[in-house]
């Protein structure tokens, strides 16, 4: 089959616009189901420069004008995605005004397909109307005003209709035919208040947080994908709706749950059997991620709430979780977290950001377990409520910031100095371990120390494996605390430190072939050439609780 992406690029390269449009009409002869040539045609939605968008979309506007009554509504809504799934579309082009054709399509915008659009078709009509020319934000105007009543039944948080309704006010205070300006009025109002009542009836179609995959999954089948070797365009268009599809999942859970953080977080993995232990791993340090920022970020939050489960997607590794925050907090940690993504690419300005250091130590744990995550957020705020999604596979890994082979991150490195408040730690492990807030409060009340020493200690029994990912007990915790005396003890975890992350690389490192050939006074220059994360006073620090552990290990060893 002929590359559709590449004839069309071709013929406009050559300055024959015709013949480029002849080949769109091509593909466009059958749009009463989903075929490969359907396909192709959103691939050139998806993937094609600005003028191929706008000579695809010009095309396709001709043929909808037929108005054929078996069209596909999955091929419409298999376009739309495709375009709204592109980075930016210039704000002055002619295919906004297409766009509006292809969107007029839609019979019914409370189907759960559609009202996934919603969110970013909200934001494209607000820049049509505020800031493109007055002909695209007068035609966005219409198609509001004529397809409001249907247009109106998705669901909007008073904030997003209020948003709307400014940026319409700005068009209807420039139109100087009374008449038209009267009528577009008069229909405008009907789209608030049936908004306004929809918003009001709360939209419960379950559906919503599933349709879109599946309807993408059974578009991108694995024969089509296969198809498609020789450029992988499918492949690339499937992958770009679905973070387009995550992001507008994330943005539905601020609408549908209100004030607070939303995520949506899409996982792949190469497990062929689907575990629910994955996605609570992954919740886990996508927590401990969110914390590490908030530490970056505010001054008078100890600890956030934990993520409330909110939706999770059934046959798919999908979940939509909230944290009840304010919106002023909700509004500087999606701040935050959308910065990463606008990081430069250069080593060292990677390296000098604490933020970035934070989600690549994130991202490193991840990987060891062959986890792919695609991560959106969302909060009420205009700028924020939908945003792309962050993914794993932006990043390069940790190994490509320096050429040593020997790596770890930050959280394999310990920073709690006194190892018999570790052990003290285990035994409360094993008599609370379902239950932290009493084994925290424990903790608390018998060392008499912060909050934040509280999560040090926590993170060191991760780190000597005698704590799982979730905080509770494992089977090394139990045989630790069966163990009669403290030198016992210190010499089990001595062991368990070895086999640690970053006792092995310690021990990899220093070429040793025994504990006792580990000189505690390396640390520093360990810490520095081994983890690219880690800086300044925090290495400093770092290194003094590695030396403090080795010199009570070597003294029971």
């Amino acid at each position: 089959m002929t590359n559709l992406l590449i004839e069309v690029q071709q013929f406009i390269d050559s300055n024959n616009l015709d013949r480029a449009r002849e080949e769109v009409a091509k593909n466009l002869s059958n749009l009463r189901t989903i075929n490969a040539k359907v396909r192709d045609f959103a691939a050139l939605l998806a993937l094609g420069s600005q003028q191929a968008l706008e000579i695809g979309l010009g095309v396709l506007g001709r043929e909808l004008l037929k108005k054929d009554p078996e069209l596909s509504m999955d091929a419409i809504w298999l376009f739309l995605a495709a375009v709204l799934s592109r980075q930016t579309i210039a704000i002055n082009s002619p295919s906004r005004i297409s766009i509006l054709g292809l969107t007029a399509c839609v019979v019914d915008w409370k189907l759960p397909i559609f009202t996934l659009l919603t969110p970013t078709l909200d934001s494209f009509f607000k820049l049509s109307l505020s800031q493109a020319s007055d002909l695209i934000a007068e035609q966005t105007l219409d198609f509001i005003a004529t397809y409001g009543e249907s247009y109106a039944k998705a669901p909007r948080t008073n904030k997003q209709l209020q948003e709307l309704e400014d940026c319409i006010n700005l068009v209807l205070d420039k139109v100087d035919d009374l008449d038209l300006k009267e009528a577009w009025s008069e229909e405008i109002e009907t789209f608030y208040q049936l908004a306004r009542k929809s918003r009001q009836e709360r939209y419960s179609d379950e559906r919503i947080w599933s349709a879109g995959s599946l309807l993408l999954k059974n578009i991108y089948t694995t024969q089509a994908l296969n198809s498609d070797t020789e450029t992988n365009n499918n492949y690339k268009v499937k992958e770009n709706i679905s973070r387009f599809i995550t992001s507008s999942l994330s943005a539905l859970g601020t609408i549908l749950q209100g004030d607070g953080l939303s995520v949506a977080i899409h996982i792949s993995n190469n497990q062929a059997q689907k575990d629910w232990s994955v996605i609570a791993n992954v919740v886990d340090k996508l927590e401990r991620l969110f914390q590490e920022i908030a530490d970056l970020t505010f001054n008078n939050i100890s600890k956030l709430p934990t993520f409330t489960p909110a939706h999770a997607i059934p046959g798919s590794w999908t979940i939509i979780v909230h944290m009840n925050l304010s919106y002023n907090q909700s509004t500087s940690l999606a701040t935050k977290l959308k910065s990463i993504s606008l990081i430069g690419d250069s080593t060292d300005e990677r390296r000098n950001s604490s933020l970035f250091n934070s989600w690549q130590d994130c991202i490193e744990s991840l990987r060891r377990d062959e986890i792919i995550v695609d991560l959106a957020i969302s909060t009420d705020a205009p700028e924020l409520r939908i945003l792309k999604s962050i993914s794993t596979r932006d990043f390069p890994s940790i190994q490509a910031y320096s050429s040593p082979k020997i790596r770890i991150i930050s959280h394999d490195v310990p920073q709690a100095n006194d190892l018999e408040r570790v052990i003290r730690l285990a035994e409360l492990l094993i008599q609370y371990p379902h239950d932290p807030s009493i084994l925290r409060q424990q903790f608390l009340e018998t060392d008499k120390t912060a909050d934040r020493d509280f999560l040090y200690y926590q993170a060191a029994a991760k780190i000597l494996g005698i704590a799982d990912e979730r905080v509770r007990p494992t089977k090394a915790c139990f045989v630790l605390n069966r163990l009669p005396s403290t030198e016992a003890k210190m010499r089990f975890l001595a062991y368990q430190f070895i086999s640690s992350n970053v006792g092995a690389a310690w021990f990899g490192w220093t070429n040793a072939n025994d504990l006792s050939e580990i000189k505690p006074e390396s640390a520093e220059q360990f810490l520095n050439e081994v983890c690219p994360s880690l800086s300044g006073t925090t290495i400093k620090r770092r290194a003094k609780t590695l030396e403090s552990w080795l010199n009570i290990f070597l003294e029971h060893w």
